[in-house]
């Protein structure tokens, strides 16, 4: 390929390999900015392994809650990187889409379940192509206005769906804490029952049972707040750029999808 080929494909948004333009530089920003936050909690989890407080927390705790919230938080955090690498994905696409949409916005066509414009350009696949090939499908046939209002709430929910899996678990994982913190106060409180006499063994015994109570309720309460604080800025990352997706795609298919798709009636 030449350099006038490549400039040109560039400008179309089709460029191949690493060749991208600013715009789907822009896109990875998304998953740039994901990237340093979990290298960040990444760092701080092995700077508190490395210190022996993991270790710590996890013998101390003999309800296994911190334990179930760490294994909890681990599996999150991958379901939203694999959140944020599709919605990155989308983006590019996305943004290539309406850029080619832009250029030539009419003879909108369903050929071979793939949606070809103007001059038999091809759109490429994503899920803004498939919310514009449903919206031809929809129009053939209806001699009024089409009306996407349905199918871009569905597109919505579509969009919505990992988000609130990942707001479900952080928000578990602060009561999940909490529920530590009762568990470690019974713990701390069942041997004052138990002391029938004042001598110093008794005492001590007591005393080395309500320490390792406290201890449970303080480290569960940690894990809680901290997992469940760095889950919802992860998942906040991930519904900006859901949220720009949604945007892209609704301002294209009202702009010029809808208005091209009623002019060719």
């Amino acid at each position: 390929m030449s350099t006038s080929d490549l400039a040109s494909a560039r400008g179309r948004g089709d460029a191949p390999g690493p060749f991208v333009t600013p715009f789907e530089i822009r896109d990875y920003a998304l998953l740039l900015k994901w990237l340093i936050l979990a290298g960040v909690a990444v760092a701080a989890f092995v700077a508190v392994w490395q210190f022996g407080l993991l270790g710590e927390m996890l013998r101390s705790d003999k309800s296994y809650i911190s334990l179930a919230i760490t294994l909890l938080f681990v599996g999150t955090s991958v379901h939203c990187a694999t959140g944020v690498v599709t919605v990155s994905r989308e983006l590019n696409a996305a943004r290539r889409v309406q850029r080619l949409i832009q250029k030539n916005p009419t003879n909108f066509k369903v050929m071979d379940d793939k949606v070809v414009i103007g001059d038999g350009t091809q759109l490429l696949p994503g899920i803004m192509t498939d919310h514009i090939r449903n919206l031809i499908v929809k129009a053939r046939g209806l001699e009024s206005r089409v009306d996407q209002s349905l199918l871009m709430r569905t597109f919505a929910d579509g969009l919505r769906g990992r988000l609130q899996v990942g707001w479900f678990i952080s928000d578990s994982m602060f009561k999940l804490g909490l529920l530590g913190t009762l568990i470690g106060f019974i713990f701390m409180l069942s041997p004052i029952n138990a002391i029938k006499t004042f001598d110093p063994l008794t005492m001590k015994a007591a005393m080395s049972t309500m320490s390792s109570g406290m201890a449970v309720a303080l480290y569960t309460t940690l894990a809680g707040l901290v997992g469940g604080l760095i889950l919802k800025l992860e998942y906040y990352f991930l519904e900006i750029g859901t949220t720009e997706l949604h945007t892209i795609t609704a301002e294209t298919t009202d702009v010029y999808v809808i208005p091209a798709l009623r002019e060719s009636k």
